[in-house]
């Protein structure tokens, strides 16, 4: 489970041009006692991040006149809103938009439709200090064998580190675009390690392959290893009874 953030109360930007997007999320967020501000485009989340000075931003990439990618860049490149964690909203995981959206200074993505527990996941995530994200992150490759009989306590941990998948996704990711090679291959032994532990079905080999390609700094191809391997964890949430996520 991801820690909880130090701070209960938040102030949060939702910015899209869609208003059934930024009421179903206007609605999840207040019922998690945030205070909401919202924006139609990509001008006014500008204006009103320096103004409303928020903890967090929802900013959908696909917008007219100023989409999300140039709102982010003018936030990154202004003092009092480069530091504000943002998370993308997309309707599209591939690895090329996502790896564009970290370089420009994304924090992490949501995709629609939205399932209340990834809010929740991706929010506390955010709102961590980087390294209590990687501290985080190697306690989701470090599962206990003895901690863990088979049995339910397993599968809850199964079930939890498939629901966390994302996070590892995305931590993978900006070390691709970031040609981090000696961290990469730390990581993705461990990860390995752990698909063995929890037998997931097909991933052992496209994480093996992608520890081959980042080995020989195949970088296209360590990205699509890496997202076939997020397909089939998607794939394995379906088995997850909806109300647990």
């Amino acid at each position: 489970m991801v820690p909880q953030p130090e701070k209960t109360r938040i102030n949060v930007l939702v910015v899209d041009d869609d208003p059934v997007t930024r009421q179903i999320l206007s609605d999840l967020l207040t019922g998690r006692d945030c205070r909401v501000a919202t924006a139609t485009n990509g001008e006014d989340a500008i204006q009103l991040a320096l103004v409303y000075r928020p903890d967090l931003i929802f900013l959908d990439v696909i917008m007219p006149h100023l989409d999300g990618f140039q709102t982010l860049e003018r936030l990154r490149k202004m003092e009092k809103t480069r530091a504000i964690p943002v998370i993308i909203i997309t309707s599209r995981t591939d690895s090329a938009t996502l790896m564009q959206a970290l370089r420009m200074g994304a924090n992490d993505f949501i995709t629609k439709p939205f399932l209340r527990g990834d809010l929740i996941r991706k929010m506390n995530f955010v709102l961590l200090n980087r390294q209590q994200q990687n501290k985080f992150t190697e306690a989701a490759l470090a599962p206990d064998p003895l901690a863990a009989p088979p049995g339910k306590s397993y599968e809850r941990m199964r079930e939890s580190f498939i629901l966390h998948f994302e996070n590892i996704y995305l931590t993978l990711l900006r070390l691709i675009s970031e040609r981090n090679q000696k961290e990469l291959e730390r990581v993705i032994a461990r990860l390995l390690d752990t698909v063995q532990f929890y037998q997931f079905m097909g991933v052992e080999e496209e994480i093996a392959q992608l520890l081959r390609a980042v080995s020989e700094r195949e970088w296209d191809r360590a990205v699509d290893y890496l997202e076939n391997a997020y397909h089939l964890f998607r794939d394995f949430r379906t088995t997850i009874p909806r109300v647990l996520q």
